[in-house]
């Protein structure tokens, strides 16, 4: 049975070496939840669809109007018309790319918030049955000490008990001795039982 304890608890301390490096990655994924539920909450994404064809549209169109700057000869009035043009092309591609860019980093947030979630989901199907053998393990234990202690106990007992048996054997016998001595000096028949029960030099 004490090896049985000692089993036991080598498991236990197994079991609890797991557990702490489990809890650990709970621990740490909690704070990363909350970081990443932060950012997600400082991004302002507008209520729009961002058409990335448009975006290639614009900047192949803005690319068109700088060439024709840089490589044509062109009157004030034409420049000017073309300088406006690519101005109001940028100010629009600045605004989708920054929609994209706060979508793309929402997403991204959101990605990474569903693999901590996942994550943390799994290691609770791994803790749950850890921490069910831990408390099995306990449990048992304390009934196998418990049963240890009892049986030792009993143990004592019985020892003490069969010490008493012998003192009160030993305190018969000189009593049935003494009986039989009286006898003899009466006078009285004894028998051949009685004789060595009397002789006996065990006693």
């Amino acid at each position: 049975m004490p090896d049985d304890i000692e089993t036991m608890k080598n498991r236990l301390k197994e079991i609890n070496g797991e557990l702490d490096k489990l809890m650990q990655e709970v621990k740490e994924l909690k704070v990363q939840r909350e970081q990443v539920t932060y950012e997600l909450s400082k991004i302002k994404v507008p209520n729009i669809r961002v058409n990335e064809e448009e975006i290639k549209r614009l900047e192949s169109l803005l690319k068109r109007l700088d060439d024709e700057v840089q490589t044509k000869v062109l009157k004030p009035d034409e420049e000017r018309r073309i300088f406006e043009r690519i101005k109001e092309t940028e100010k629009r591609l600045s605004g989708l790319r920054s929609v994209k860019s706060s979508l793309d980093k929402s997403q991204e947030l959101r990605n990474r918030l569903n693999e901590i979630k996942k994550r943390l989901s799994e290691l609770h199907e791994l803790i749950e049955p850890l921490l069910k053998e831990k408390e099995k393990l306990k449990n048992e234990m304390q009934k196998q000490i418990i049963l240890e202690k009892l049986r030792r106990y009993k143990e004592k007992e019985k020892e003490k008990g069969y010490n008493i048996n012998l003192k009160f054997e030993k305190i018969n016998k000189n009593e049935v001795k003494e009986a039989i001595k009286k006898k003899l000096e009466k006078g009285e028949p004894v028998s051949l039982e009685e004789l060595k029960v009397l002789y006996d030099e065990r006693q």
